[in-house]
């Protein structure tokens, strides 16, 4: 279950307004140390928040589907699996 802002109450996670992108904007802060040393950070600038970058090439938001185990459907999942196919 999901808490961000999307909706006004606990909801699935990366489905419907609660999107990749949504979770990087939420989880962005420049003085974060991951974000920081992030390969898209540049010039204090997140390359994910800003769209030059898809969010799925977040290192972050990869870390925290692998350790929370999410399972992925429909654009998120599609995204996600774009960019290890790019990535190889």
């Amino acid at each position: 279950m999901c808490g961000c802002g999307a909706y006004k109450y606990p909801h699935r996670q990366f489905s419907g307004r609660c999107s990749l992108r949504r979770w990087v904007l939420d989880y962005h802060d420049p003085f974060r140390r991951e974000c920081n040393d992030c390969m898209n950070m540049v010039d204090f600038e997140c390359q994910c928040t800003n769209g030059t970058e898809e969010p799925s090439h977040c290192p972050e938001l990869r870390d925290y589907i692998r350790y929370e185990g999410i399972k992925l459907t429909g654009r998120a999942k599609e995204l996600m699996d774009r960019t290890q196919r790019v990535k190889r």
